[in-house]
């Protein structure tokens, strides 16, 4: 009889090994799978917090230079430039062209009040053939009151004799809606004369 006693290795040592290098892998790949992740959070994140990017762009498709908006105080006194000239600055043959184009400046809720007014100067400008023309020197803005005085100077032509006297004009405004004929949104809801 032949007796005879083999020694088999035992495969656990080997099997430990396996996991513990298994083990190794799946941490590594773990850790850097959880810094990519948070890279790509940071990302996320710093791309989400940008403002965006508006192209604006004219009719004819070509890119618009990026500008900032003008102070509403310089928007105030653009369109008391312009409401003056047009209200303030005419004669006979065009004073109801200048009154109307002067109206895209009233306050809707005060244009009854204010064509009342300017009818008036329409018959006098062309029954006594007078013209008017304003100087304005002096435009201080009070954003509280929402008002404007203005000082400056005025001629009046009376068929051919001129006058001189003295503008002391205030307006009062307020904030509307955005158009065409006033791309401001600014008009005029009273205005006083002092002497």
């Amino acid at each position: 009889m032949n007796n005879k006693i083999t020694l088999k290795m035992s495969r656990f040592p080997q099997l430990i090994g396996d996991l513990t290098h298994s083990n190794q892998f799946l941490k590594i790949f773990a850790f850097t799978s959880l810094i990519s992740t948070g890279l790509c959070l940071l990302i996320l994140f710093v791309l989400v917090n940008k403002p965006p990017v508006v192209l604006t762009m004219a009719n004819d498709a070509r890119l618009l230079e990026k500008t900032t908006p003008p102070k509403l105080e310089d928007q105030i006194k653009m369109v008391t430039f312009r409401y003056i000239e047009k209200r303030y600055n005419w004669n006979p043959s065009n004073v109801k062209q200048r009154l109307d184009e002067a109206s895209y400046f009233i306050h809707p809720a005060s244009i009854k009040a204010y064509w009342k007014g300017v009818n008036e100067v329409e018959r006098f400008s062309k029954e006594k053939m007078v013209s008017q023309r304003v100087y304005p020197e002096n435009i201080k803005i009070d954003q509280k009151t929402k008002s404007i005085q203005i000082t400056g100077d005025r001629v009046t032509s009376i068929q051919g004799l001129r006058a001189a006297g003295d503008l002391n004009l205030v307006l009062y405004y307020s904030l509307g809606n955005i158009n065409l004929e006033n791309p401001w949104g600014i008009y005029i809801i009273k205005e006083e004369e002092r002497l």
